[in-house]
């Protein structure tokens, strides 16, 4: 039986022999693309952890809400 998943621009056939983590890359592939990511706070506001092996993101000032980073998020228009 297969399944289909429908975005804007784009349609996705999903069979039940593909495994979850290939349905979730290809669903995470299909958006991204469609959409131009850039930061919503000034790139000096922005602290990363000091753990070697992990980066994660604070912002300056606002370290007690943990790890996030804002992202301005647009759809991304072809010419």
């Amino acid at each position: 039986m297969s399944k289909w998943i429908i975005l804007t621009g784009c349609t996705l056939p999903i069979s039940d022999s593909v495994s979850h983590p290939h349905r979730i890359k290809a669903v995470l592939y299909a958006l991204v693309r469609r959409f131009e990511f850039s930061l919503a706070i000034p790139a000096d506001d922005v602290t990363w952890s000091n753990i070697p092996a992990i980066r994660k993101a604070y912002v300056k000032g606002c370290e007690n809400k943990g790890p996030h980073m804002p992202l301005r998020i647009k759809p991304h228009i072809e010419a």
